[in-house]
Order: C-alpha cells, then sequence, then structure tokens
C-alpha cells in the first residue's frame, strides 16, 4: 500500500480485516483518528528515529532489541499518565459531594469545648445571626417542614421516601444473602485458584490485596462504563501494576509476575463489573427479570470459562502464539508493563522519551476531563488511544481507521440512521469470529486447503 520499503522494514502494511473495520465503526471516528495518531508518531516518527540513533539496532519487528520494542515504553508511560490522571479525577469527584456531609459528621461528634474553640469567631463580643432568616424558615414553617420531610440521605443521594422504590417485584430480584454469600466464595475460589497455579512465587498476601483492589477498582469502572460508555480497563490494570510495583520489593524474584497476576485480577473484576452491569442496565429498560439474567450470566461465565480454555488450546496446537498470524501485542504490553514498573528491562533512551511523554499526555487527559461537552473536546488526543496506536503494528489501526471513516461518513455526512450502521458491524465482527472457529476446526481435522 506504501511501497516494497515501508512494507517491509517498517510495518506499514494493511490487514484486509472487515473485523477490524466492524470494530473501528465501533469505536467511532474519534477514538480510531487518536489512534491513527498513535500510529504516526509511533511507527512513523519515533521508530525511524530509535532505529537511526541505535536505540533499537535490531530488525523493526523484534520485541527485544527493535524499534517494535523501543516505542512500546512509551505507549506504556502514556497509558500509565492517562490511567492516573482520569481515574484520580473519577475518585476524586466521586467523593466531592460527601466531603461537606463529612464535615458536618466529624464537628457533631467533636468533645464540645472543642466545637466551641472551633466555631468561636472573632466578632467583637457579639454573636453573628444568619441574615437571611426569617419567619418563612422558623420552627414549624410549612418551608421547614417541606425541608424536614424531603431531606437528602448524604450517603445514598436520594431522597428518603424514594428508598422503597424499587426496579423489580420481589420475587424477581436476586436477595441480598445470595449476593454476600455469593460474594465470599467467588473471593475465595479466586484466591484458592491463583495459589493452586503459582503456588509460593505469588504470596497470599498479594493475592488479598490484588482481589479487594479489583473490588475498588470495579467501581470505577462501572461509573466510567456507565458516564462516558467505555470502561478504562487497561487503565485500570496499569495502575493495579503500578500500586504493586510499590508494594512489592523489587529483590524479590517473582515481582515481574506478581506484578502480572496484580494487573490480571484488577483488569478482569473491571471488565466483567462492566459487562454484567450494561447487561443488567439493557435488561432492566427492556423489563427482563434481574434474577433470571442473574442466573444466566452464572452459567454463560461458568460455561464460558471452560470453552474458552478449550478453545485456546486448539489455537495454540495449530497455530503458533504468538506467532506472524497472531502476535498477541497485548501480552508484550503486559510484560513490559510490568519490567518498566519493577525497574527493569528500559532499553536506551526509552526512560526519557517515556517520561516526557507521560508528562504531555497526563496535561492532555487533565485537560480532555475538564473540557467534555466542549465541541472541541475531539480535538485533544485521548491517551489511551494513541497508546493502542503506537503498539499495535499500522496494520490494524489503518483498517480499524478506515471502519471510524465510514462511520463519520454514515452519520455525519449521508445523514443515516446508526442501526443498519451498527448491524453492518456486528455482522462483519461476527462472521469474521465465526468463520476463525470453523477454519480451526477444519486444521485440526486436517481438511486440505482449497488450491
Amino acid at each position: 500500500m506504501f511501497g516494497s520499503t515501508a512494507a517491509q522494514t517498517w510495518l506499514w502494511t494493511l490487514n484486509p480485516s472487515l473485523a477490524y473495520v466492524g470494530q473501528g465503526i465501533v469505536m467511532g471516528p474519534t477514538t480510531t483518528i487518536h489512534m491513527l495518531l498513535g500510529a504516526i508518531v509511533g511507527w512513523g516518527i519515533l521508530s525511524p528515529l530509535a532505529k537511526s540513533k541505535g536505540w533499537a539496532p535490531g530488525a523493526v519487528g523484534d520485541w527485544e532489541n527493535g524499534s517494535k520494542g523501543w516505542i512500546v515504553w512509551v505507549s506504556l508511560a502514556i497509558m500509565l499518565a492517562d490511567a492516573v490522571v482520569s481515574l484520580g479525577y473519577l475518585a476524586l469527584r466521586s467523593v466531592r459531594p460527601y466531603l461537606p456531609h463529612l464535615g458536618s459528621a466529624v464537628h457533631k461528634n467533636l468533645p464540645g469545648r472543642v466545637k466551641t474553640l472551633l466555631s468561636r469567631r472573632s466578632h467583637g463580643g457579639y454573636t453573628s445571626i444568619n441574615p437571611n432568616a426569617d419567619e418563612d424558615t422558623a420552627p414549624g414553617s410549612p418551608l421547614l417542614n417541606y425541608q424536614d420531610n424531603h431531606r437528602t440521605n448524604p450517603l445514598s443521594g436520594e431522597l428518603e421516601e424514594e428508598k422503597d422504590a424499587d426496579d423489580a417485584p420481589l420475587d424477581q430480584q436476586v436477595s441480598d444473602r445470595l449476593v454476600a454469600i455469593g460474594l465470599v466464595l467467588s473471593i475465595l475460589f479466586c484466591i484458592l485458584c491463583i495459589h493452586i497455579v503459582f503456588g509460593n512465587l505469588v504470596p497470599l498476601y498479594a493475592t488479598v490485596t490484588a482481589v479487594f483492589m479489583a473490588l475498588v477498582l470495579s467501581i470505577m469502572g462501572v461509573r466510567a462504563l456507565g458516564e462516558t460508555d467505555l470502561n478504562p480497563v487497561s487503565g485500570i490494570s496499569k495502575l493495579a501494576q503500578l500500586f504493586f510495583a510499590l508494594i512489592i520489593p523489587q529483590s524479590n524474584k517473582s515481582s515481574v509476575l506478581i506484578n502480572l497476576v496484580a494487573g490480571a485480577v484488577s483488569e478482569a473484576g473491571a471488565l466483567q463489573a462492566g459487562d454484567m452491569m450494561q447487561d443488567l442496565k439493557t435488561g432492566h429498560l427492556l423489563g427482563a427479570a434481574p434474577k433470571a439474567q442473574f442466573w444466566g450470566q452464572v452459567i454463560g461465565a461458568t460455561v464460558g470459562a471452560v470453552v474458552s480454555a478449550f478453545i485456546y488450546r486448539l489455537y495454540t496446537t495449530v497455530y503458533q502464539v504468538p506467532g506472524d498470524l497472531f502476535q498477541v501485542p497485548t501480552g508484550y504490553v503486559w510484560i513490559f508493563t510490568a519490567r518498566l514498573v519493577t525497574g527493569k528491562g528500559l532499553p536506551p533512551m526509552a526512560k526519557e522519551w517515556a517520561v516526557a511523554s507521560a508528562v504531555l499526555f497526563a496535561a492532555t487527559t487533565a485537560l480532555r476531563t475538564q473540557t467534555a461537552g466542549n465541541r472541541w473536546h475531539s480535538l485533544i488526543p485521548g491517551g489511551i488511544a494513541v497508546a493502542v496506536g503506537m503498539y499495535n503494528v499500522p496494520s490494524f489501526t489503518l483498517a480499524r481507521t478506515m471502519g471510524g471513516l465510514l462511520a463519520w461518513w454514515w452519520r455525519s455526512v449521508m445523514g443515516w440512521k446508526d442501526t443498519p450502521l451498527i448491524v453492518l458491524a456486528s455482522g462483519f465482527i461476527l462472521g469474521e469470529g465465526f468463520l476463525s472457529v470453523v477454519n480451526l476446526i477444519m486444521q485440526c481435522a486436517g481438511v486440505p486447503h482449497l488450491e
């Protein structure tokens, strides 16, 4: 597409995958254009620069010594900066409404003498009164009675009179007892499985910390998904890896493995929580019974865990994973993140470029959080999208960008409805996914290829 030199030397090729085009349609033009920006900066500027300066002397496509492995450090720093800023802002905004109530509660429970000292004012011997107070707010007035009867609960954010309002009949709801028992059993099962698989390589306290950290981060992921329609699982996992880099000493021979397990648990928790909440919200809008959805999710998750492991074994039996066909760039990103936050394996000049990129995209992420809703908000590059465009080879990004531009043309230029476009994108993704499994089965059965 760009010539033999660009394709063979610098990996600028196009993968004509309709599944990637469908993914680009779902992502939309803004995200895909930001990914294209990351590909241009990473593979069009940084990759040749690292190669010419000798920072990445190996072949461009080499993860260890080539520029492909060098630019991934820059993308990881961008993802970490984006995760810290965006999730920090989300946590602060979630806590902010309760700070005045927390201060009032603390002040209320202070000893009388301390409370008197704190409330004392230097008004020259007189006590100030509320200048706005009048007979309308006197005891027994209709206004005060209305305020007392409609007081908002600071912890729940709901009116007390609305506490008893239910989304579904009692016989269709999942009982609190079942939720509590299921939560405890699932936590114990997760800890037991990790201990069985990794043994003493991952200490018990690290596993327990990772699980309970995943519970907190899952709440943040669900809230972000509900507000923005995007679940920041990549940032959540990187944040967990950064946290475990602080509490696990680098002298520990299993520090990289512990870091990977912690990030995996956190990302899996946030991802599954977001998916289930989306399903429950959709079911609520359609009038489905929450209990039926709950048991359907339990059955689906159980069967899916077994089937996905079986399918993975089939793929690794037939294909080389990682290999030319299945490069698994995310796997390298996870490993490189663990090395980055534990201070291992940094190539020449990667630290300087990573720090500079992190500072730059921390600023752009902060700006994006403050300008949400503005017309020019989409012009500010998103850190995660740019980073994904960097660590994926251009062939993946170009196909997704085509899908994003198709979505823009469909909606903005032609003004057509979204439903046919979403159906088309779903067909692209599901069709290629289904046929890939069929092709896998045929490969296992030894069916010869068509000449």
